[in-house]
């Protein structure tokens, strides 16, 4: 449906109607591309919509320069092979030039990137622990995907229940400390990403503030 919707206002729009909404059945179409485009946003923001469109207009009039097999294989094989093989490399290089160019970053054994901006006191959370922080996370093009700045408020969680870098990189500070991460995909959410937000193989930045540490026999207790 979200498909066939795009297709009606991507036609509409090559005709010069797709800025006037005359109709029900235009603003279902109007709607529905869209969705279509927001989607495509998220894949590949300069993506050419002439292309696109093209593909639409093909497939309606069941002219395509592919067929539909080749076209559904092609789709499995960008999304699981070719896009995480083309993220991996520019991953990698996001995080080289992060310890190229920043001569107070640290990079732990398992490929973990750190700055401590403040070491807090001498406790320190264990791998059990439960913390509490202020963060925000950005994707390696600065964009911000999660924030409890934004927000106004922190958020508790246990370091055994986080993403691998996290709960190694929380553990180099104490309470009242800061740190800046850069996380490798591997540390992150690896080849399969987190939902639209996140792709696969995608690194992360962090700057996080340890607000409290909750040792982890206190809330067995409770």
């Amino acid at each position: 449906m979200i498909i066939l919707g795009a297709a009606v206002a991507l036609i509409m729009s090559s005709c010069g109607a797709g800025s006037s909404i005359k109709s029900e059945q235009d603003s279902l179409a109007y709607a529905l591309g869209m969705d279509f485009g927001s989607w495509l946003k998220t894949v590949d923001s300069t993506m050419d919509l002439n292309v696109v469109s093209a593909g639409v207009k093909d497939a309606v009039a069941g002219k395509t320069k592919m067929d539909r097999d080749s076209a559904m294989n092609f789709i499995r094989e960008y999304f699981y092979i070719r896009k995480p093989a083309k993220e991996k490399v520019a991953s990698e290089k996001f995080l080289q030039d992060i310890e190229a160019n920043n001569k107070n970053v640290k990079k732990t054994s398992s490929g973990l990137l750190y700055e401590i901006v403040t070491p807090g006191d001498t406790m320190k959370p264990a791998a059990n622990d439960q913390v509490r922080v202020l963060y925000e996370g950005k994707l390696k093009n600065g964009k911000v995907f999660d924030s409890t700045f934004e927000r106004g408020d922190t958020a508790q969680f246990g370091l055994n229940q986080v993403i691998p870098g996290w709960s190694e990189g929380l553990q180099l500070i104490g309470k009242g400390g800061k740190i800046k991460l850069w996380i490798p995909s591997d540390l992150a959410y690896g080849q399969q990403g987190a939902g639209s937000a996140i792709g696969p193989n995608e690194a992360l930045a962090f700057e996080v503030e340890l607000i409290d540490i909750i040792p982890a026999d206190s809330t067995a207790k409770k």
